[in-house]
């Protein structure tokens, strides 16, 4: 018997129209050979929301003429699209489509999506809303889940028992099994002594070409001009990413953490902190020694650098740290992601997930394997 999920999806930049169009093209095969149906229902970036009725989301013709003109490529917006409108609140928008389902097929549920970068603020009443009322939510999106701690319970305990109704896989490490490896551990007993890793491509590349005895600004300035960095390389340097990915695992884990207690340390001084980008860029060999001396006194122990998270009863700390080159951690080489689960079961041998853990499509495939894993 077939399944009915429909989405409402927030978020329509790199990651959102990714997995717009993975739904659009896949979502025949899903029907054939897992008996889902998907079905948009509405998209909504920053400024509007589309609304799409029952035939138009029906009619796989219509979809696919909707794709093309959102693709990455062709890079349309939503209010160019027939029947958009300009966007209400976003629980309007939950609402609008939350009567709908009641009244036009009472058997679907809802699937609220959210690949947007929108504040916990705005996406939490949202998810929480949809989970009250038995339907479903993915997250790409991780600041609705690095929230007031008192709020991330709210939603895992209307999502049901083991948080059946909320999956949010790729906040952790793109399509990495990271969370989805976390719950099978739990799940069977395991007792997690510590979570470690490297969840940056951006500061592992930083650490691997310190490590090869590059200058710390000349690095940062190729990363930014490989576009590996935010437009601001402060945004990653600050690793405040990476310690909402640690602190998403943390919660996991049932550890009441806010993210204003997680001890995070920057890869940049205080002192340049205030400054225009360019600015900031021009004074970064300023710091080229600094960097160059932590590399060459990692090296003299036969050790090397890393910007690691370490999750443990002892709480949770992200920065960086120098490792034996020959551990899991400091064989890690270039943009790769590396998550280290020591365990009651693996240990001394822990159990190692490693590989890309960044780049719109692996993110979206990620988000797509969370939804359809709701209809297994």
């Amino acid at each position: 018997m077939s399944k009915f999920y429909e989405i409402v999806q927030y978020g329509m930049g790199g990651v959102g129209r990714a997995l717009f169009g993975l739904v659009v093209q896949y979502s025949p095969e899903i029907k054939e050979r897992l008996g889902i149906n998907l079905r948009y229902r509405a998209i909504v970036d920053s400024t509007h929301a589309l609304h799409i009725d029952f035939n138009s989301a029906t009619n796989q013709q219509y979809m696919q003429y909707l794709w093309a003109r959102l693709k990455p490529e062709v890079g349309d917006r939503i209010s160019e699209q027939t029947g958009s409108v300009q966007k209400p609140s976003d629980l309007s928008i939950l609402a609008t489509e939350l009567d709908r389902i009641r009244t036009e097929d009472s058997t679907a549920k809802l699937v609220v999506v959210d690949t947007s970068g929108a504040s916990a603020t705005a996406m939490t009443p949202v998810l929480t809303s949809a989970l009250r009322q038995g339907h479903y939510a993915a997250l790409a999106n991780k600041r609705p889940l690095c929230g007031p701690i008192e709020d991330f319970r709210q939603m895992a305990t209307a999502s049901g028992l083991g948080m059946a109704r909320l999956r949010y896989e790729t906040t952790a490490g793109a399509a990495l099994p990271v969370v989805s490896t976390l719950r099978m551990l739990l799940d069977s007993f395991d007792q997690i002594k510590e979570i470690s890793g490297c969840f940056s491509g951006t500061l592992g590349y930083l650490a691997t070409e310190l490590e090869n005895g590059r200058k710390y600004s000349e690095i940062v300035a190729d990363a930014k001009a490989q576009g590996y960095t935010e437009p601001d390389p402060r945004d990653d340097l600050g690793g405040v990413d990476v310690a909402r990915k640690a602190l998403i695992l943390a919660r996991s884990l049932g550890m009441g953490i806010e993210l204003s207690e997680v001890s995070v340390e920057a890869l940049y001084p205080d002192s340049l902190s205030s400054l225009s980008v360019p600015e900031f860029m021009a004074r970064l060999p300023e710091v080229d020694e600094y960097y160059a001396g932590l590399a060459s006194k990692a090296a003299e122990k036969g050790e090397t650098l890393r910007y690691i998270a370490n999750v443990s009863g002892k709480g949770l700390t992200v920065g960086l740290q120098s490792v034996p080159k020959d551990s899991q951690i400091g064989r890690l080489r270039g943009t790769d992601n590396i998550v280290v689960f020591k365990t009651r079961r693996y240990d001394p041998n822990p159990m190692v997930i490693q590989g890309r853990g960044a780049g719109p499509e692996v993110t979206a495939s990620g988000v797509l394997a969370d939804i359809i894993s709701f209809g297994r």
